[in-house]
């Protein structure tokens, strides 16, 4: 990200920038990794300051110290800090650390209370491609606590877990029918209110982690592994056979997963061309005959319609979707609109399948690192006035060069005399608080003498700035500070000004 501009007064100017590190209510100004010091100083010195703490965070995240931006912005968080830039760069270090829950938390959040509607658009395609790392995440979690799992038991009543299909045939040009047909079986499982059907993502991700190919999808105890660990109480899986050229036999298998037996089968044939009616039949079967759950007219009606009519644009779904497991987006979008343009009416998974796809196209080629960088260029970071200056910014200026002593006013009332940080501290905040200051001369005395240090009537006015709102990165009016003088009188040799 690009560093705040600088006023064009030299020193001064360097101070007043280092002075506007917290920006007014509701905008944060921009940091980088330079600004880490700085304002590790300021949090120190105002630790209730929870927008010093928001961009302590962000700064340490653009150093690439994703763990202490973390910590900082958790704190803050937990502090009262409700702003956009905190959840917005607390999803980002926590997706950097692979933090997925606590990633898609923080992204919420920030879909409710970010300013830039870019940035929130884009977050919303993030979660999906949050949430499929999330469901590896804990497919892996499952793995590794396999035993305790399995020693809970631990199940959810009436739940159907979908695998796919086992392939048992040479026509490979088929292949891809595993997929679509597991697909359909969900959405039609689903039609019934008396069953909790897992979603496909969720199983397949568990196989892959199992590293499983689809020859092992069948086996029995593959299937009550996979069903403890999802905590189904049903697994449905079973094998798709051909039978001569365009036979097609599926015998399916239903395991109940607490017993680690087989619940009941139904065996299924029919032409490639009438797939679906076969598909229709597995499913209402198993509901009734083996899951022993009865369907409304209503339920089997919805089931019976929910198909496609080209068994083309059904295999060219079920390639889209295992290009859509192995992550291979790109080739995923190029069979989906294949199946759509073959079967525009009846395309199983159109407008839903094509959303999530077009969301995890944009989300996986887009880093944290432009994300940041669209909530800046639209609005959420940097404009605004900046606040008062932390303490201890103005109190040691020999690092900037610059001693805090120099005499440069009549002094106090009991006789010290004001020193440049003095009177610029003054000056700044009456500035930061939006009250309209009196002017106040510095004048650096560059020669020896009893030489006036305020201005005659018979001197000209130096030049002032009128002024004039200034403007923000968005273009948005600045408001708060009316008028400001800072006017520096430099003696001459000689005694003229």
């Amino acid at each position: 990200m690009n560093t705040p501009p600088r006023f064009p007064l030299g020193r001064l100017a360097l101070l007043l920038a280092i002075a506007g590190s917290t920006a007014c209510a509701g905008t944060v100004p921009e940091v980088g990794p330079v600004d880490v010091p700085r304002l590790e100083q300021a949090v120190a010195a105002s630790p209730g300051n929870t927008g010093l703490q928001v961009q302590l965070g962000m700064a340490q995240f653009e150093a690439g110290d994703f763990e202490a931006s973390r910590t900082t912005l958790r704190g803050a968080r937990e502090a009262g800090e409700e702003s956009g830039p905190l959840f917005l760069y607390l999803g980002m270090a926590e997706e950097e650390l692979q933090n997925w829950s606590a990633a898609r938390e923080a992204y919420n959040v920030y879909l409710d209370v970010g300013s830039s509607t870019p940035a929130v658009n884009e977050v919303r395609k993030r979660l999906t491609l949050i949430g499929r790392n999330l469901l590896r995440a804990q497919a892996q979690q499952a793995l590794a606590r396999e035993q305790e799992i399995t020693a809970t038991g631990a199940i959810t009543p009436r739940s159907v877990a979908v695998m796919p299909l086992e392939f048992n045939s040479d026509r490979e040009d088929l292949e891809p029918l595993i997929y679509a047909l597991s697909d359909m079986m969900i959405t039609d499982f689903k039609i019934s209110n008396a069953l909790t059907v897992l979603e496909r993502a969720e199983v397949q991700t568990l196989l892959d982690e199992m590293a499983l190919t689809s020859e092992g999808y069948a086996d029995e105890e593959t299937g009550a592994r996979a069903g403890r660990m999802l905590r189904a109480e049903h697994v449905f899986q079973g094998v798709l056979t051909t039978l001569g050229e365009n036979d097609l036999q599926t015998i399916a298998d239903v395991l109940n997963v607490p017993n680690t037996s087989s619940a009941g089968q139904i065996t299924e044939q029919a032409v490639l061309e009438q797939l679906f009616d076969m598909e229709k039949q597995l499913v209402i079967r198993t509901i009734r005959e083996v899951l022993g759950v009865e369907l409304t007219p209503a339920e089997e009606q919805k089931i019976l319609e929910n198909r496609m009519t080209n068994v083309l644009a059904f295999l060219a779904y079920g390639r889209g979707l295992r290009e859509l497991d192995g992550g291979n987006y790109d080739a995923a979008q190029a069979e989906f609109q294949a199946a759509l343009a073959l079967d525009p009416a009846a395309f199983a998974g159109n407008p839903t399948i094509a959303e999530e796809l077009g969301a995890l196209q944009d989300a996986s080629t887009l880093s944290t690192d432009q994300l940041g960088t669209i909530a800046s260029t639209t609005g959420e970071i940097g404009g605004g006035l900046f606040g008062p200056p932390p303490n201890g910014t103005t109190n040691d200026l020999t690092t900037l060069g610059i001693s805090g002593q120099i005499p440069v006013g009549p002094g106090s009332s009991d006789g010290t005399p004001s020193t440049l940080a003095d009177n610029l501290t003054s000056t700044l905040d009456n500035v930061f608080t939006g009250v309209d200051p009196s002017p106040v001369i510095l004048d650096i005395g560059l020669s020896t003498g009893d030489q006036s240090r305020n201005s005659t009537p018979g001197q000209s006015n130096p030049t002032t700035r009128d002024p004039v709102p200034e403007a923000g990165p968005g273009g948005e009016t600045i408001p708060g500070v009316t008028s400001a003088t800072i006017r520096i009188v430099i003696p001459r040799p000689g005694g003229e000004q």
